[in-house]
C-alpha cells in the first residue's frame, strides 16, 4: 500500500480548559487546567500479559498480531474472555449498549471485573446513556468503575431531547460512532458490533453479519491512546454531573440483582456460554497458535466535534483505496458516497483493478431511509465498472450469525470492511456515508499482512456468493436485475409490499445528507 506513514493517525491533544456550554448549562468533565489521565502500563501479571508477551516474543519489529472475528458466538465469546481475564484495567467504548440480554450480561461481567479489583473506565454515546440515567449512575457509583457519556444532551427527558436537537442539532448531530474494548493494556478489540442480542445473533427478528478485529502487540497502545483522548475530550462527561439526586440514589445491588435476573431468564439464548465469569486460557492459547502477524495503522476522528472535525479517518481509507494496483473489495453497512468517491472508483477499474462492493439490499438492510440514499448510486456504480452486490436477508450466511436456539426471520448486513490486492485490510467503525464520512467520529484499523487479507478476502467472497447476495447488473436498455440462487429479479429484493412503500414514501424527503 506504499508508505505506512501516509495513513494518518488522528489525534487531538490536550483537553479544553473551560466548561462547555450545552444550552446555557455548563458542564465540565475536567475542571479548568486539569490534567488529562494518566497512561497505565500493560498488565505486568494475569492470563493476557502471558499470552500477550508469548505471542509478541513471535512477532517481528513493528508487527502486531491480528485475529478476525466473525461469528455471532466468536465475537460474545471474545468480549467475554477479555472482561473475564482482565486483572487491571478494561477501558470499554460503544455506540450503543442495548438494554436487552446481551447487554445485560456484559454490564453483569464488567461488575464482576470490578468486584476483583479491575478499574473500569466506560465511555458510552449518549444515544445509549440519555433516558437511562439512574440505571448508569448506579452502575458508576461503584468505587472501581467510572462511567462517561459523549456529547450529551442537557435534557435528560425523552421529549426535552427532541426539543433540544431542534435548537442544537448541529452539535448533537455528531455521535461518537466507535466500538472498542481494552483489556489490561495487552489485547484490543474494534470493529462494527455494538452491545446487543442483535448484534451476537440473539434477536429473533433478525440479527446482522458483523465483524471485529482483535489484536495484541505495539498496536494495542495506539488503542488505547484513542481511548484517552476521547475519555479526555471536552465532550466526554462524567454521569455523575448529569445525573439528578434520585438517579444517584439508586442502589447499585438492585441493578445487580435485576441484570442478573435478566439474562438468566433468557438462559437459553446462551446456551454454548457461561453464564458467570470462567478461565479463558484454553481460548487465549488458541489465539496464540492461529494470529495473522503484519504492520498495522491505527485511524481514528477526533472527539474535538466543536471544531468541525478538521481531519478525519476518511481521507486516509479513501487514501487507502486508491492505493489498489489489482483489486479492492470493499464491505460496508451503508454506502451513499461522495461523487468523488465513485470517480475514484471508476478510475480504478479504468487502470485494470477489479473493484468489487457489498453492501445491503433494500430487503437486508434495518435503515430504510440509509437505503433511499444508496439506491440512485447503483447505475453510476455498474456504469463506472464496479462489481456490485447486495446482501441477501435470507442467505446461507444466517447459520453464522444466529446462536440457536434462536431462530431469526432474516440477516442484516453491518459489516464496515476492505482489502486491497490480498496484502492490505481494513477493518474497523466507519460506512462509507456522510454520517460516517462527515458527521461521526469514527476508528479502523489498516494492516499490512498477506496472512490477514486472505483471511478477509475469504469471508467477503463467502459473503458474496450466490447464495449469500444478489449481484446487480444492467441491461443495455439500462434496467437493473439481481440475480441469486437460483433466482432472477427484475425489481430490487424487499421484504414485502409495506417495506417497499416504506422506501418509497422515505425516497421523498431531503435527509440523504443526514444518513
Amino acid at each position: 500500500m506504499g508508505d505506512a506513514g501516509a495513513i494518518k493517525r488522528v489525534r487531538t491533544a490536550g483537553v479544553m480548559a473551560a466548561a462547555v456550554l450545552l444550552g446555557g448549562c455548563a458542564l465540565a468533565p475536567l475542571e479548568p487546567g486539569a490534567e488529562p489521565s494518566l497512561a497505565v502500563p500493560p498488565a505486568a501479571q494475569g492470563v493476557l500479559q502471558q499470552f500477550g508477551d508469548r505471542i509478541e516474543s513471535g512477532l517481528g519489529p513493528q508487527e502486531s498480531a491480528y485475529w478476525l472475528v466473525d461469528t455471532a458466538d466468536s465475537a460474545l465469546t471474545a468480549r467475554l474472555a477479555l472482561v473475564d481475564e482482565a486483572v487491571s484495567t478494561l477501558d470499554v467504548q460503544y455506540f450503543i449498549w442495548e438494554p436487552d440480554a446481551s447487554g445485560r450480561l456484559m454490564f453483569s461481567r464488567l461488575i464482576h471485573a470490578a468486584d476483583r479489583g479491575v478499574r473500569v473506565r466506560l465511555l458510552l454515546d449518549d444515544l445509549t446513556v440519555s433516558g437511562k440515567d439512574a440505571e448508569y449512575a448506579a452502575l458508576d457509583s461503584h468505587p472501581l468503575i467510572e462511567i462517561r457519556t459523549f456529547n450529551p444532551w442537557r435534557s435528560r427527558s425523552h421529549v426535552g431531547r427532541v426539543v433540544e436537537f431542534m435548537f442544537q442539532g448541529g452539535r448533537l448531530n455528531h455521535r461518537m460512532h466507535l466500538k472498542t474494548v481494552l483489556a489490561d493494556g495487552r489485547f484490543a478489540l474494534i470493529g462494527g458490533r455494538n452491545i446487543g442480542d442483535r448484534y451476537f445473533g440473539r434477536y429473533d427478528e433478525f440479527v446482522q453479519n458483523d465483524l471485529d478485529i482483535m489484536a495484541a502487540g505495539p498496536i494495542v497502545a495506539d488503542v488505547a491512546q484513542s481511548f484517552r483522548d476521547y475519555w479526555d475530550s471536552a465532550r466526554s462527561y462524567p454521569i455523575a454531573d448529569l445525573a439528578s439526586r434520585r438517579n444517584r440514589r439508586q442502589q447499585l445491588e438492585d441493578h445487580v440483582d435485576r441484570f442478573e435476573e435478566e439474562y438468566l431468564a433468557a438462559r437459553e439464548k446462551f446456551r454454548a456460554v457461561p453464564l458467570e465469569p470462567v478461565s479463558w486460557r484454553d481460548y487465549f492459547q488458541e489465539l496464540a497458535d492461529t494470529y495473522a502477524p503484519g504492520a498495522g495503522t491505527l485511524a481514528y476522528d477526533s472527539p474535538a466535534v466543536d471544531d468541525g472535525l478538521p481531519e478525519t479517518l476518511y481521507a486516509p481509507f479513501v487514501d487507502f483505496v486508491a492505493s489498489a494496483r489489482e483489486e479492492v473489495i470493499l464491505a460496508t453497512a451503508y454506502f451513499v458516497p461522495e461523487p468523488e468517491f465513485v470517480e475514484l472508483l471508476g478510475e480504478l477499474v479504468a487502470r485494470g483493478v477489479r473493484v468489487v462492493l457489498l453492501t445491503n439490499s433494500l430487503a437486508s438492510n434495518n435503515h430504510t431511509v440509509a437505503h433511499t440514499g444508496y439506491k440512485p448510486w447503483r447505475r453510476p456504480l455498474l456504469d463506472a465498472g464496479v462489481e456490485l452486490y447486495e446482501a441477501s436477508a435470507e442467505g446461507d450466511n444466517l447459520r453464522y450469525y444466529a446462536a440457536p436456539p434462536t431462530d431469526p426471520e432474516l440477516l442484516g448486513f453491518h459489516s464496515k470492511a476492505a482489502v486491497v490486492d490480498r496484502r492490505w485490510s481494513f477493518v474497523g467503525s466507519p460506512n462509507i456515508d456522510p454520517r460516517s464520512m462527515r458527521l461521526n467520529t469514527e476508528i479502523g484499523m489498516f494492516v499490512d499482512s498477506e496472512p490477514l487479507a486472505a483471511d478477509l478476502a475469504a469471508l467477503l467472497e463467502r459473503d458474496i456468493a450466490p447464495r449469500n447476495a444478489w449481484r446487480v447488473t444492467m441491461t443495455e436498455d439500462g434496467d437493473l436485475l439481481w440475480t441469486g440462487n437460483p433466482r432472477t429479479l427484475k425489481r430490487q429484493p424487499a421484504r414485502g409490499f409495506w417495506q417497499r412503500l416504506a422506501e418509497f414514501l422515505v425516497n421523498l424527503l431531503p435527509i440523504k445528507k443526514q444518513i
